[in-house]
């Protein structure tokens, strides 16, 4: 295969030692082959440049060694030990005077055209990308000095410079080229577009959160990149430029690790107590930290980012490492102390200030809560706001004289009605109001009398109903004590803090065993069915005054009187 193309430069007469070549070929790619005998011989290629200033000079089976002589010609593609790049490109050297005008009569195919992009990366080490790209693809064969920044440094293989310039060229076949380099870290950075219309260039800068850069010249074209990343982008014309000032900011004496939120949760048994804290912790750096568990506490478990540590428990210490960004910790431990009348939930010495703290203890059904403290933003027990309000109706009740209800027993009746629906409570009280206003208002009552007889038998069987409710809600269900707050239950208690010093906040609950409200239902229990049978023989003397139906008096029809025929 001879160096050859047919629209750069083609031989008019080829010679194989000293002879005019015998057999030759063109295949459809326009490349010639000459058919030699093996051994060794001496090939000479004759032929014009047809009036052209600039050539290139494919090599297809690249020399071991190449020399030049030319005269009012320049090479590229050869280096200075002989060895030559895939083409060679040849260009006339020129008067000035008449540069222009014999370039703009100049024969042969359209020159490649190339877009440059250089990606600078500004982060720990400074890096530089550079791709070039044939904007389109004809046969020419891009050849080019591209200048290097000022500090680069080309670290890719087979990339030639020379002079502070990158040798590049582009084969007629291939599409882009493209190279890394590294950078000396200077304060300030110097874009400069070049002075020539054979490309055009993109630059862009990628600089890490460690740097704080300054742009000045052109504009920005494009400040982030498709996935909304900060990206700057510069399309300059020839000859602009852009100037970065790059500096690192000086660090600020300061906290380097902040804990986002904390959370503790407490699960108390009879004899002891299962103890989680959760962590999001954020650190800026690398390092060990140690926090503080109760007394008694022993250590189960350490998991960080859902991995468990081999980490051990020294006295009440606990040291787990940190390393730089966010994580998320979590440390188990056991208390060997059991829930108990008053109950504290265990308090942690973090070693640093903390925000966003939430505390949660679940109490089993085994336990009556009856009060509980702690921050403010936290459950609360309703039940003794809604006793005041029983107590004081409780002594209005008592002034009615309608039923022989002491205000005692009115505020000992809805004290265990608290257990059942509000409305549910109302209809038995609007029970007794009822037999009184009956017994009072029998004489007054003529025509109405048999439907509010048949609405009191109602009344009365629905408001039994709902005393048997009552009895069996306090002696086999559980206490409703209107336990309400931060989405807190009669049995999941949960309280928050929004900024805490060292110590994690502590919660108190006061319980005692269930067995002490079914004890104190059942002597109401027992209470009301005494009660019950004065009241209902009470309520019958009101249901009978003046009987306990009447007949319904039919009126006589009269017959019409006859008229006279």
């Amino acid at each position: 295969m001879l160096p050859a193309a047919h629209q750069e430069w083609f031989p008019q007469q080829v010679t194989v030692d000293g002879q005019t070549a015998g057999a030759m070929l063109r295949d459809e790619h326009g490349q010639l082959w000459l058919q030699v005998d093996s051994g060794v011989h001496e090939v000479v290629l004759v032929g014009g440049n047809l009036g052209k200033n600039k050539l290139t000079l494919p090599l297809p089976l690249k020399p071991h060694y190449v020399k030049v002589s030319a005269s009012s010609w320049t090479v590229e593609g050869v280096h200075e030990d002989g060895i030559a790049e895939d083409q060679l490109q040849f260009n006339r050297v020129l008067e000035s005077a008449s540069k222009q005008t014999t370039q703009s009569f100049e024969q042969g195919i359209l020159p490649a055209f190339l877009n440059i992009e250089r990606t600078l990366e500004l982060g720990l080490d400074w890096r530089l990308t550079t791709r070039i790209t044939k904007v389109v693809m004809n046969d020419a064969t891009a050849v080019l000095d591209l200048p290097l920044l000022k500090g680069e440094s080309v670290t890719t293989p087979d990339i030639r410079v020379k002079n502070d310039h990158v040798q590049v060229t582009i084969s007629a076949h291939d599409r882009r080229l493209e190279w890394q380099s590294i950078l000396e870290k200077t304060p300030q950075l110097e874009l400069v577009a070049s002075e020539t219309s054979q490309w055009t260039e993109v630059w862009r800068v990628d600089v890490s959160p460690i740097w704080h850069l300054q742009i000045s010249g052109i504009s920005v074209v494009h400040h982030q990149d498709q996935q909304g990343h900060w990206l700057p982008e510069w399309r300059p014309w020839p000859g602009e430029k852009v100037i970065l000032q790059i500096s690192r900011p000086e660090a600020i004496n300061g906290r380097t690790l902040t804990i986002d939120n904390s959370e503790i949760t407490v699960k108390p048994g009879k004899r002891s107590q299962e103890v989680s804290l959760g962590l999001t912790i954020r650190s800026s750096k690398g390092s060990q930290h140690t926090l503080k568990l109760p007394d008694n506490a022993i250590l189960q478990s350490v998991l960080i980012d859902g991995g468990i540590q081999p980490i051990r428990q020294r006295g009440a210490e606990v040291t787990f490492p940190i390393k730089p960004g966010k994580q998320r910790i979590v440390i188990n431990w056991r208390q060997m102390t059991g829930m108990t009348t008053l109950f504290y939930t265990p308090q942690v010495n973090l070693g640093v200030d903390s925000v966003n703290s939430h505390v949660e203890a679940t109490v089993g059904e085994d336990r009556w809560v009856l009060v509980t403290a702690g921050p403010r933003f936290g459950p609360a027990v309703l039940f003794w706001g809604m006793l005041v309000v029983i107590a004081l109706l409780s002594v209005g009740l008592g002034k009615i004289s309608l039923t022989p209800l002491r205000h005692w027993q009115w505020f000992l009746l809805l004290v265990g009605l608290s257990q059942i629906p509000v409305m549910a409570a109302l209809l038995v009280i609007a029970w007794l109001m009822a037999l009184g206003w009956r017994a009072r208002q029998v004489s007054e009552i003529n025509s109405r009398f048999n439907g509010i007889q048949i609405g009191l038998g109602i009344l009365t069987l629905c408001a039994l109903t709902l005393l048997f409710v009552a009895v069996q809600q306090g002696l086999l269900s559980t206490p409703e004590m209107e336990i309400m707050g931060n989405q807190s239950s009669s049995f999941n208690l949960r309280w928050y803090q929004d900024h805490t010093g060292e110590l994690l906040p502590t919660a108190l609950i006061v319980s005692v065993p269930l067995i002490g409200y079914r004890l104190l239902m059942l002597v109401w229990s027992l209470w009301l069915a005494a009660s019950l049978l004065d009241w209902l023989k009470w309520g019958w003397t009101c249901f009978s005054s003046g009987g306990l139906w009447r007949e319904i008096e039919k009126k006589k029809k009269t017959k019409p009187e006859e008229s006279p025929v």
